[in-house]
């Protein structure tokens, strides 16, 4: 029977875990706005079924342990308040349930445990919460188990947990009415702390899941030039949802265990960078707003510019995180900072951004010579008044400048009119997309090339395009939409884009194009970032390889959501790889050891960076490094 005084301890627990949440909520509120709307189907789907926990099979099995080990009984409990009464078969069923549960419960507890002190994680989560828990656990099979040695000390099968835990404990009651004492005070503590230990992350995460990003994930969060703050210098410049991302961090380590830049040595580590900003969150959360410094950069105790600029980008830590955090979107808002209000642009990538304030593209080549790769090819211009021009052909700037990847506009050229489909290009007209702007940290100039190629694409009646670069593709497919003057998704004038190996396999399917010389390979795919992980394309170019004659398809190690980064994102192209090592030789290794002939790719970036990787290997019979496009016009 509950005392008064019984009453009054549940009250104060839960009022002190209530003023300790509200104090959490009004820390990550200070930020910024930002229109979330909730999910309440995805966050049960998600609780139900713990797909993304899964992904990492132990822990993920231990925490769905946790899991159900804690909400069955508890359910259970709070309906026995209400006087419920069941019959007495399903009852004892329901008991062995619950002593089911609590054996997992029990497993999944000390995995976690044994996991934080052998220092599986190079940052240790504190042990206190794991240990009220595992008191928690012990108390309540103490007290089942002594009541089970006074009333039924014969095997039962309905409680066979409590059963061999009574075998060893004497039937006393008054040492079953400490063990209940002992499990009560223990549950009230642990309620009462909830919003201080690492715990939180039971309301937090939960939180975060349900304000789970809905739109594209490649798209990159707009920023506004004329007023409020130039990225993210302080925790105040980062939206709500952004600290909300850091309060539901549980450390779990995955985004580090994917992150190319950390498995490369590099100083990035995307957990570090949310434990950063929540340590700052917690100090203003003790200290209040006017504590001094709060600022990020260039904080060299907190989060340095080598970190941010280690970054490529390639969404690794957002695909790997269980709870749906986002580090990358932070690290690009500090990055606009540190460019835009600091003028701290690294000096190896000023030349790409002046090439794409002058000229318009990367190389700095200007748009006179954006045709020249087309010399004698009979490629035609995107003109509206031509009706039956069914494609406009994105080249981008590796298309139409770099030597190497010209051959890969000129295959697409050649499969294109092999399957007689009425198409056009800017040439002149065309600009970057300004992805690589964008992801360096320059949101003006982004804005200045997208609003310069949107009025060419509005003029010309664009209704498709077809793109051989995934950055391309990702930018004018998912970034441009947000752009002032750009048609809104869902309209009647809305613009199709395809990247071309979908494009390109639409075209096998539907017969218009047939691969017919015999390609005698061994082949593998390496997967883009922003094709694969950023925008969910990874069937189509193995789906390519296999309908091109006698090819012998085989993945690679780390393949489709692991897929490793060839390092040329985020600006990487332009950037030097001076610390750890570099990514795309660690990318070369593992296709030199899948024992391939070709390697193929659907990107400029990863054609470039896995080529110049494999030759850094001066291996004897190297694997050849060619575009999906090249494959399928070459077997035309």
């Amino acid at each position: 029977m509950i005392s008064a005084f019984d009453l009054l301890l549940i009250a104060l627990a839960f009022i002190f875990m209530m003023v300790g949440f509200s104090r959490r909520r009004s820390v990550w509120r200070m930020g910024r706005e930002e229109n979330r709307s909730g999910d309440w189907t995805g966050l049960f789907r998600y609780i139900l079924g713990h797909a993304k926990i899964l992904k990492n099979p132990r822990p993920g099995r231990a925490h769905l342990m946790l899991f159900w080990g804690f909400t069955v009984p508890m359910i259970v409990i709070i309906l026995a308040q209400f006087g419920f009464t069941i019959p007495i078969i399903p009852a004892r069923l329901l008991s062995l349930l619950a002593d089911l549960l609590g054996i997992a419960l029990l497993a999944g507890t000390l995995f976690f445990l044994f996991r934080r002190r052998t220092g599986e994680r190079e940052h240790k989560k504190p042990l206190i919460p794991l240990f009220l828990f595992l008191v928690i656990l012990l108390t309540g099979f103490a007290a089942e188990g002594t009541r089970l040695s006074i009333l039924h000390p014969q095997f039962t099968w309905e409680s066979p947990l409590g059963w061999f835990v009574s075998i060893g404990l004497p039937p006393s009651p008054a040492f079953m009415h400490l063990m209940i004492r002992l499990h009560f005070f223990v549950i009230l503590i642990f309620i009462a702390t909830l919003p201080f230990t690492f715990n939180r992350h039971l309301i937090a995460a939960p939180l975060n899941i349900f304000y789970q990003r809905k739109s594209a994930r490649g798209e990159l969060k707009s920023m506004s030039l004329d007023d409020g703050p130039i990225g993210a210098d302080t925790i105040m410049d980062f939206s709500w949802k952004q600290l909300l991302d850091a309060e539901a961090c549980v450390s779990c380590g995955r985004c580090e265990e994917n992150c190319p830049a950390s498995i490369s040595g590099k100083p990035l580590s995307p957990q570090k960078v949310m434990r950063d900003i929540f340590e700052q969150m917690s100090s203003v959360a003790r200290n209040g707003t006017e504590m001094s410094p709060l600022t990020i950069l260039p904080l060299e105790s907190r989060i340095t510019g080598d970190e941010i600029w280690s970054c490529t980008t390639c969404m690794a830590c957002v695909e790997h995180c269980p709870v749906f955090i986002e580090p990358m979107d932070k690290i690009i808002d500090m990055r606009r900072n540190l460019v835009m209000g600091k003028g701290l642009l690294p000096a190896e990538a000023r030349s790409a951004i002046r090439n794409l304030e002058i000229y318009g593209d990367t190389q700095g080549k200007g748009i006179a010579h954006r045709q020249d790769w087309a010399f004698n090819r009979e490629v035609p211009r995107v003109n509206s008044a031509v009706s039956n021009q069914d494609i406009l052909l994105w080249v981008g700037c590796a298309g139409a400048f770099h030597e190497r990847h010209q051959e890969v506009s000129r295959a697409m050229v050649s499969i294109l009119k092999a399957a007689e489909i009425p198409f056009g290009i800017l040439g002149g007209e065309e600009r970057c997309c300004g992805d690589p702007a964008r992801r360096l940290g320059d949101e003006s100039l982004f804005l200045d090339l997208a609003q310069k190629n949107i009025h060419y694409l509005k003029e010309h009646q664009v209704k498709k395009i077809v793109t051989l670069c995934p950055h391309c593709f990702n930018t004018l497919k998912n970034e441009y939409p947000r752009v002032d003057g750009f048609t809104r998704s869902g309209s009647e004038d809305d613009i199709e884009v395809f990247h071309a190996t979908e494009y390109v396999m639409k075209l096998i399917e539907a017969k218009r194009i047939s691969p017919r010389y015999p390609l005698n390979k061994n082949i593998t795919i390496h997967d883009a970032c922003y094709l694969g992980r950023v925008n969910g394309i990874y069937e189509p170019p193995r789906e390519i390889v296999n309908s091109i004659p006698q090819t012998r398809f085989k993945e690679l190690k780390q393949h489709h959501e692991s897929g490793f980064c060839c390092g040329g994102g985020g600006g990487g192209m332009w950037l030097h790889e001076r610390l750890g090592r570099r990514l795309n030789t660690i990318r070369a290794e593992e296709v030199s050891e899948a024992e391939v002939d070709v390697v193929g790719t659907s990107c400029p970036y990863c054609l470039t960076m896995l080529d110049d990787g494999i030759k850094a290997l001066e291996l004897e019979k190297p694997p050849k490094v060619l575009d999906v496009i090249e494959m399928v016009a070459n077997s035309l």
